[in-house]
């Protein structure tokens, strides 16, 4: 059974905003699927994104009366999960350079059992399409997630990001060309079937 999306829309954050408990968990929920995508999105790794979609539920509870309604829910939700994602990725260089040091103990990583041909191929090009995806700098996949996946406008997705709409065009033409690149050069059979 599928559940109905629960919209957000003023009268929801304004309910969660007067301390309404169901309007607050209603308000979460809406919010959790856009924001995990937002988190998959700057960190590039599921369980890291979980994290920080953990990081941002919190944040929203916590911050929502810092929410004044001059702009879109959307664009202060965007603004709360960028901030959450450059404190994550600050945090985690912090934690890097204590591990690069030479008395830090090393962890090993255990190699993946190796599977039937096919399943491999299918691993190999989903990798391929990952790591591609992550390529291009953070902006341009920002456009590219808010233009192709999410299917907003130009200029919806330059109001979101604080950009000229032509600008995220420019992003979007960069994007689109590296990850197809990237995605030949790994997979030539796929020549015909990307635009």
């Amino acid at each position: 059974m599928t559940s109905t999306p629960i919209s957000i829309g003023p009268e929801l954050v304004d309910r969660a905003r007067r301390g309404d408990r169901d309007g607050l968990r209603e308000l979460v929920t809406a919010a959790y699927p856009t924001v995990r995508r937002w988190a998959l999105l700057r960190t590039g790794d599921p369980a890291d994104a979980d994290d920080l979609t953990q990081d941002v539920m919190i944040q929203i509870v916590r911050k929502l009366e810092d929410f004044r309604g001059d702009a879109r829910f959307s664009t202060w939700l965007y603004s709360v999960t960028r901030s959450a994602a450059a404190e994550r990725s600050r945090r985690t260089r912090r934690r890097a350079e204590v591990q690069s040091d030479p008395r830090a103990v090393m962890a090993v990583t255990p190699e993946s059992p190796a599977g039937a041909d096919d399943a491999v191929e299918r691993a190999d090009a989903a990798r391929a399409v990952r790591t591609g995806f992550f390529r291009p700098p953070l902006r341009q996949r920002e456009v590219f997630d808010l233009v192709e996946l999410q299917g907003l406008t130009s200029s919806e997705a330059a109001a979101r990001l604080g950009i000229e709409a032509v600008s995220v065009r420019a992003h979007l033409f960069k994007a689109r060309r590296a990850l197809r690149a990237h995605i030949l050069s790994h997979h030539p059979e796929l020549a015909e079937e990307i635009p």
